[in-house]
């Protein structure tokens, strides 16, 4: 597993707050050089707020490395282009295949003599239908995620690594930082699992009066029926098997974010301490 195919870190954005931060940390010396007792322990706060800036940015990139290198190491990823072309791949078919679905029953509908099998397709086919659907959504969002990712993957991590620096935006870090992981994980781990699966569909339909006839001779009389109830079967086990993955990624991600920014806090309330 390699997430930098999916981001980099672009120091350009960390060096301009560091900058801002080196500023304030030489202001802060020149504070607590003053005689005033007030300003004195003005320019120690702003000197610990420089230093656990610093700290933020060090533990969030730590824990960037940590959840690549550990935690999600076993997964298998692929680089987002390939990724966005996969999920490109699996919406064509899901729309082409309820299209096909869509075809049939209208075809049936218009030959008058066969319209009465359209609501035996319509109860065999109810499951397909359903986990089509809510697999062509998911599919969507994971094509528009994967285009955010390669378009502004870097940004956002670099970003999320800038405002460590910022105490206001601190806590917006680490989601930036690991909405950009989730989206390489469930879009690259799941693209090639989901796109081999729906090539096992078996249920296809070309539309045309000589079809429809020979189609409703195979499908309600050489029990082919059989194959868009298995369809829904394979569907559905894709549909269980995204949500499952989608939830404990995205669990995980929360976890992650709120441990890189809480463990930060702990550490630096025991220096503040001292």
């Amino acid at each position: 597993m390699d997430l930098t195919s999916w981001f980099t870190v672009d120091w350009y954005w960390y060096t301009v707050f560091a900058g801002i931060l080196i500023i304030e940390f030489l202001y802060a010396i020149i504070l607590m050089n003053d005689p005033s007792s007030e300003r004195r322990a003005r320019g120690y706060a702003q000197m610990m707020d420089a230093l656990e800036a610093i700290v933020y940015g060090v533990l969030l990139l730590g824990a960037i490395i940590f959840v690549s290198s550990t935690v999600i190491v076993g997964v298998n990823i692929v680089d987002p282009h390939t990724a966005e072309n996969y999920w490109g791949n699996v919406t064509q078919r899901l729309i082409n295949y309820q299209l096909s679905l869509a075809l049939l029953e209208r075809d049936l509908t218009l030959t008058v003599i066969l319209s009465p099998l359209t609501g035996t397709l319509n109860s065999a086919s109810l499951l397909a239908r359903i986990m089509a659907q809510y697999l062509l959504f998911f599919a969507v969002a994971m094509l528009f995620l994967t285009k955010v990712a390669i378009g502004y993957g870097t940004l956002m991590v670099s970003v999320g690594l800038a405002l460590t620096s910022t105490r206001r935006l601190r806590s917006i870090g680490p989601y930036l930082v690991f909405s950009l992981i989730s989206i390489a994980v469930l879009s690259g781990g799941l693209a090639p699992y989901v796109y081999n699966a729906i090539q096992k569909l078996q249920f296809n339909y070309t539309s045309g009066i000589i079809d429809v006839f020979t189609e409703a001779f195979k499908q309600f009389f050489m029990g082919r029926l059989n194959d868009i109830v298995n369809d829904g079967k394979l569907l559905a086990e894709v549909a269980i098997v995204v949500s499952v993955v989608s939830a404990l990624v995205l669990a995980i991600a929360a976890a992650a974010s709120r441990a890189s920014g809480g463990f930060a806090d702990t550490l630096l309330s025991r220096v503040r301490g001292i």
